[in-house]
């Protein structure tokens, strides 16, 4: 497991009472800390059209012979296409993980988060959701014009598929719910770092980074949000809905480190770089689901405070997904 940030990390409360006015300072911070009421990010002033649009390091090929050979020219818009494909992955996480776990705590879909603190909370939050999907697609847009790309189209991460995939071996609409906020919580829980590192390359495009930058600025928050909303929620499950959850929370951790290959061969193919084929064909060869790339101590001190692998269900779900041993 990747070594543990605990000195970083804020303790969930014990008890629901401390949990909820931990999210009530936190609700009464937001006007001051939520980058949607700052001014915008202008991307024609802050684009430079000689620097590299992404970092080499994050493609998951990007020590492979055949990009390592490939010219400058179709180096810089594979690069382009990472940018893209980051970006994309980030809009998917925002709108069809976190806003519809948001719209269930606000409609009451969630029993222990009915209150109304937690539904104050998530209405802040989606809108934090909805102001970073402008953010990174206005993003997008400026790529796709300044590089000729257009026409690039990428197909759903591995992310939502795979999740919408659990939620359809389940028939009880809160088996469907607890499924969709687990994936919310360790989305959440995982995306700031998912967005540190690009946040302080200053190698790459300016107008990029600093769009990551105060992307991130808002999840720094959020992870402590729904941790605080996970301690809640699962202190007011019943017992089948724990075991339930508990068998589910570790699972969108190998989900969230996919390295996106369908993706990857979708838009290499259709920029004409080629060896596409043999690319994706040596990186499938390996693991897809690479947990090496992410640092899920915040998601194992939560089990910890939450007392989920107290027990050998919940710690068998932990190891079976490759989070303990």
């Amino acid at each position: 497991m990747p070594t543990s940030r605990a000195n970083d990390r804020v303790p969930l409360p014990q008890t629901a009472s401390e949990t909820r006015a931990l999210l009530r300072r936190l609700a009464s911070t937001w006007e001051r800390r939520a980058m949607v009421k700052r001014p915008e990010l202008d991307g024609e002033r802050l684009f430079d059209e000689s620097k590299d649009d992404f970092i080499a390091d994050l493609l998951p090929f990007h020590d492979h012979p055949a990009f390592r050979a490939c010219p400058e020219d179709m180096r810089k818009r594979i690069l382009s296409c990472g940018w893209l494909a980051y970006n994309e992955k980030t809009v998917d996480i925002e709108s069809k993980i976190v806003a519809p776990a948001c719209h269930h705590i606000i409609d009451g879909d969630v029993p222990s988060l009915h209150d109304g603190i937690s539904r104050q909370i998530a209405v802040q939050t989606l809108v934090d959701e909805a102001y970073h999907e402008l953010l990174v697609l206005r993003a997008c847009q400026v790529t796709r014009e300044r590089r000729g790309l257009d026409a690039l189209v990428l197909p759903e991460s591995q992310l939502i598929v795979r999740m919408r995939r659990v939620q359809g071996q389940y028939s009880d609409p809160w088996q469907k719910v607890l499924v969709q906020l687990a994936t919310a919580i360790v989305s959440e829980v995982f995306i700031s770092d998912y967005l540190n590192l690009l946040s302080h390359e200053t190698t790459v495009q300016p107008f990029n980074r600093l769009t990551v930058s105060a992307h991130r600025h808002d999840e720094l928050a959020h992870g402590s949000i729904f941790k605080a909303l996970a301690g809640c929620l699962y202190r007011g499950l019943t017992r089948d809905e724990r075991e339930f959850f508990v068998e589910i929370l570790p699972q969108p951790v190998g989900w969230f480190a996919n390295i996106e290959l369908d993706v990857w061969q979708a838009m290499l193919r259709q920029i004409g770089f080629r060896a596409t084929d043999t690319v994706i064909r040596d990186c499938r060869s390996t693991s897809e689901e690479n947990l090496a790339r992410i640092d899920y101590s915040d998601l194992i001190a939560l089990a910890e405070e939450l007392g989920l692998l107290d027990g050998q269900r919940g710690f068998d779900s932990f190891a079976s997904a490759g989070l303990v041993r």
